[in-house]
């Protein structure tokens, strides 16, 4: 006798649901809360996404249900004397980035951040709307003092157990605490403090070895303190074990055109994360990614496929999910003076969006204009993004 169950017929299963299902309403409301840097990928699934994730309905979405949450700060240090017959001194001027009228428009607005003597020369990071200056400038110390980018007010923290001094020590922030490393004496063993904001109080995390110094920079990437060498690039994990923490990688470049790695031994003199992006810039190569799964620095890219050319970058950081640069540009007039005490020179800023293609990272620069005027001898020292 035949197996009745074998001869009964099921239906076919209803289809999946998707987002071209969906009122366009919703599907805007979903593609708000993905990440900018996966836009580009999307957009490959049809047509319709496409021409969602283009549309000016979605940045008019954006800005109401994720209203800017952070403003970007820049501090320009002007040193007065010439070290000679007379002694140096420094003088630095905060500047806030601020919308125009005009569409996408910025400009430099000055800051009347209170004066300190360690503004330019200690190591900084920003946790929620506060500012920390961590360390000595040109002679280790223990101090901290912190910004509240809000009230305007200045503040002295609890002092670390161990001085650190500028350039040679590495910050970053997981989990809301600060992490510092390095920045003592040159040995090859640093101890590690970290710094909670909450309750205001260092304490020890132990001690790790380090190759080199100076730092070139650091960034917290995937809840490690990335710190980019001249040639190689320390990793130190809080969340491993005693005498684990600390991983060496040396870096090297992916070649482009036949995917071969080629030793790379640049100097990077920016470094910053945005959208989960280890970002540098190199005098010799620019603007570079790193790639965490192959361990190497790639180009970026434009939608074009070429490389995206960002040449003498001064300042960078992330606002608000793209990549902000500043570059310096000294009209031809000026380069011709010798001694003319009112040189100027324009701050030019980039706002750059950043998209995955495959594995590669596209950027497109969504607006590009003059921010600010300034005295040819002013130099940038930080960039900072603090929460409003």
């Amino acid at each position: 006798m035949p197996n009745s169950n074998a001869d009964r017929t099921h239906p076919p299963p209803p289809p999946q649901p998707s987002l071209s299902s969906l009122p366009d309403d919703i599907v805007l409301r979903c593609l708000v809360l993905v990440p900018r840097i996966y836009h580009l990928n999307i957009s490959w699934v049809s047509k319709h996404l496409r021409s969602l994730v283009h549309s000016p309905e979605l940045n008019a979405l954006r800005s109401i249900l994720l209203p800017r949450s952070s403003s970007l700060h820049v501090c320009f240090e002007e040193i007065h004397g010439n070290g000679i017959d007379e002694e140096e001194h420094s003088t630095f001027h905060w500047f806030t980035l601020t919308s125009t009228e005009e569409e996408y428009g910025f400009v430099l607005t000055p800051t009347p951040f209170p004066p300190h003597p360690n503004y330019g020369s200690t190591t900084v990071v920003s946790v929620g709307s506060k500012i920390f200056f961590i360390g000595g400038s040109r002679e280790p110390s223990t101090d901290l003092w912190i910004l509240d980018t809000r009230t305007g007010n200045m503040t002295q923290g609890p002092s670390m157990s161990v001085p650190r001094v500028h350039l040679q020590a590495a910050v970053g922030v997981i989990d809301g605490k600060i992490y510092i490393l390095g920045g003592g004496k040159f040995d090859e063993e640093f101890k590690v403090e970290v710094f909670d904001p909450e309750s205001e109080t260092w304490e020890l995390a132990g001690a790790e070895i380090v190759r080199k110094i100076p730092r070139s920079g650091s960034s917290v990437l995937e809840g490690k303190v990335y710190m980019v060498e001249y040639g190689e690039i320390n990793v130190y994990n809080p969340r491993e074990g005693g005498g684990q923490r600390m991983v060496h990688m040396v870096s090297q470049r992916l070649s482009e055109d036949d995917g071969s790695k080629v030793k790379f031994t640049g100097m990077a003199y920016n470094v910053c994360v945005v959208e989960d992006v280890l970002f540098a810039f190199f005098i010799r190569t620019g603007l570079m990614w790193f790639d965490t799964k192959l361990n190497v620095w790639r180009k970026l890219i434009g939608r074009d496929g070429k490389e995206l050319v960002i040449s003498r970058v001064r300042a960078m950081s992330e606002y608000d999910g793209r990549l902000v640069v500043f570059t310096y540009i000294i009209p031809a007039d000026v380069l011709r003076k010798s001694n003319a005490v009112d040189m100027k020179k324009d701050v030019q800023c980039m706002l750059v969006s950043l998209d995955r293609a495959g594995d590669k990272i596209c950027g497109t620069i969504d607006w590009s204009g003059i921010v600010a005027t300034v005295p040819v001898w002013f130099n940038s020292r930080h960039c900072l993004a603090v929460s409003e």
